[in-house]
């Protein structure tokens, strides 16, 4: 958990598009890496985080909600940054956990709230918010007035002027503070109610809504958390935690109109008091405008005296563009903005009419299998994605705060859990069913699985620590067969594998088993026998289960890239 130490900055009313884009090559990025491909910049997310700190005081309050983007990627770096998380699921929680959040830094808040998790988490240290009575009564009568080291928040809906500044057809679905909403407890109902309890309170809970444009919903949601938890004080519990939740919007393109994050922050500073401690939960205002997403146009069709730039990307990744017509900047090969003084379209690959990223726009002299880059998408862009289409997920590159760029590679043909999920053919249809002889199944065995495998082997050649969580191994093999098989694979990453995850965990000697929970291979190539093999492993942070077990997820390669897959262990 970090304390923030930038000083306060200048205050800018309205809220401007990034500028680190602007040192990207588009073209060099397009060929080193390919599209579509999502780049995250790990400075501009550091800014944003510094920002909220300086209203939050510390890193740690900060809850990014998960669902605005679940990539690793960036779930990695907020985690070195010390920011905690929002989750909705388990899933969620699982993908914190992994990236190195700790259960005392996640936020449990769903509208379906599962008994059994709540409590768990509550006992783990973890925060959970809930607004449903019946599910909080049904987790007091699990805890049996037990102690817990974690806190419990309820979520209000205030009731009061919340509300935006300029209004526009999407707003009844984000209006999540609005008085008709499902979200939160009525203010009029929490005192009432919390006087039923026996648990403590120790915080609450306001989130205003998405792509929030007026201050003034922020200063009133705060104002009545502050009332209400005064209150709840004078009652006996010790309600010092206030979530102003998120919602603070962000432009996509120039002309949109948002209060920027200074202004926010130094209007928010001004309404603490004493006795408290803020969080906050930013989604579009803290990784908005950190992330783009590299494209190209596939090709240019021409129709009525308009020109059709049709893409590798479109609503499978940017639902929220399409569907609420929420135009992101698009930026030509060479960096140049486009004019919106035009008849051209820049439209995505689906069989879908209203698949169209931006219109009106004129795209000059830009050509089929040239790249664009499309920016502020980091919020509500992946987490949306679908495979409409067959289309499969894009590649992730970090620029780190050197400037170095990591890739994480994209989906790959079969990677499609409808075709790895299926049961293709479990019926038993007598009609057809023939049993084998033993004969035909000799005739039909592969040799080299049934007697030759068992005389496979490898030694260690080299292996070394290369990274916090990374390690690099040289295998020597032998086989009858002159390439590795899957089974022979399987043996030499698995101990490749249990060996680099011990030394992980500061172990001397292998005296306590470890489980394989998962495995995922793939093998493209054949990676030959006989010659040394270079094998690169990285691995997750380890998850403490619910239950009391760990576990950590691997990822191994060969250099070659041929043989790939990850392995879930269990400690």
């Amino acid at each position: 958990m970090k304390n923030a130490t930038v000083e306060a900055p200048v205050k800018i009313k309205n809220a401007l598009l990034e500028t680190w884009s602007a040192d990207i090559n588009i073209r060099e990025y397009f060929i080193q890496y390919g599209s579509p491909a999502y780049i995250v910049s790990q400075k501009q997310l550091e800014h944003n985080v510094n920002e909220f700190s300086r209203f939050t005081r510390n890193s740690g309050n900060i809850m990014f909600p998960v669902k605005t983007n679940p990539s690793l990627v960036v779930l990695e770096v907020l985690a070195g940054l010390g920011v905690g998380a929002d989750c909705a699921n388990r899933q969620e929680i699982d993908l914190a956990l992994f990236a190195g959040i700790p259960y005392e830094r996640i936020s449990y808040n769903c509208p379906v709230q599962d008994v059994c998790l709540s409590t768990n988490l509550l006992k783990q240290g973890a925060i959970v918010v809930m607004d449903d009575p019946d599910a909080i009564v049904k987790v007091q009568q699990r805890l049996k007035g037990r102690s817990f080291p974690g806190q419990l928040w309820l979520r209000v809906n205030p009731g009061s002027d919340i509300r935006y500044e300029n209004t526009n057809d999407n707003q009844e679905l984000m209006s999540h503070a609005a008085s008709s909403s499902k979200f939160g407890i009525p203010a009029e109902d929490l005192i009432p109610f919390v006087k039923e309890l026996n648990m403590p309170v120790s915080g609450l809970h306001v989130h205003v809504g998405t792509q929030m444009d007026n201050i003034t919903s922020f200063v009133n949601s705060m104002n009545d958390m502050h009332q209400l938890a005064e209150e709840l004080i004078a009652m006996g519990h010790d309600t010092r935690h206030l979530d102003v939740g998120g919602g603070l919007g962000i432009p996509f393109q120039e002309g949109d109109k948002f209060p920027s994050l200074s202004l926010w922050v130094e209007e928010m500073i001004a309404l603490k008091k004493k006795g408290f401690q803020y969080y906050v939960e930013p989604g579009h205002a803290l990784v908005g405008n950190a992330v783009a997403l590299l494209t190209k146009v596939e090709t240019i069709k021409k129709s009525r005296n308009k020109r059709w730039l049709i893409t590798d990307v479109g609503t499978d990744q940017l639902a929220k563009v399409t569907l609420l017509r929420w135009p992101h900047r698009i930026l030509g090969p060479d960096g140049e903005n486009l004019s919106a003084k035009g008849n051209d379209a820049i439209a995505g690959p689906l069989c879908f009419a209203g698949d169209i990223l931006l219109d009106n726009i004129d795209a000059g002299e830009i050509k089929p299998g040239e790249p664009l880059l499309i920016t502020h998408a980091g919020a509500y862009t992946y987490s949306l994605s679908n495979r409409f289409n067959g289309r499969q997920a894009p590649a992730w590159i970090l620029i780190d705060e050197q400037g170095h760029q990591k890739k994480i590679n994209n989906e790959g043909r079969y990677d499609n859990p409808h075709l790895t999920n299926y049961f293709w053919d479990m019926r038993n249809e007598a009609d057809h069913a023939e049993t084998l002889s033993p004969e035909k199944i000799n005739d039909l065995s592969s040799i080299y699985l049934t007697q030759w495998a068992k005389e496979d082997s490898f030694e260690y050649l080299h292996m070394a620590q290369t990274g916090e969580r990374s390690y690099e191994v040289d295998v020597m093999t032998h086989s009858r067969v002159s390439f590795i098989s899957m089974p022979f694979a399987i043996r030499i990453f698995g101990d490749a594998v249990i060996v680099s995850a011990l030394h992980q965990l500061k172990a001397e000697k292998k005296e306590a088993p470890i489980w394989g929970r998962k495995l995922n291979l793939d093998c493209f190539g054949q990676v030959k026998t006989g010659t040394p093999v270079r094998i690169r492993i990285s691995f997750s942070n380890p998850l403490k289960e619910l239950n009391g077990t760990n576990s950590m997820i691997a990822r191994f390669e060969t250099e070659c890239w041929n043989c790939t897959g990850n392995l879930v262990l269990k400690f």
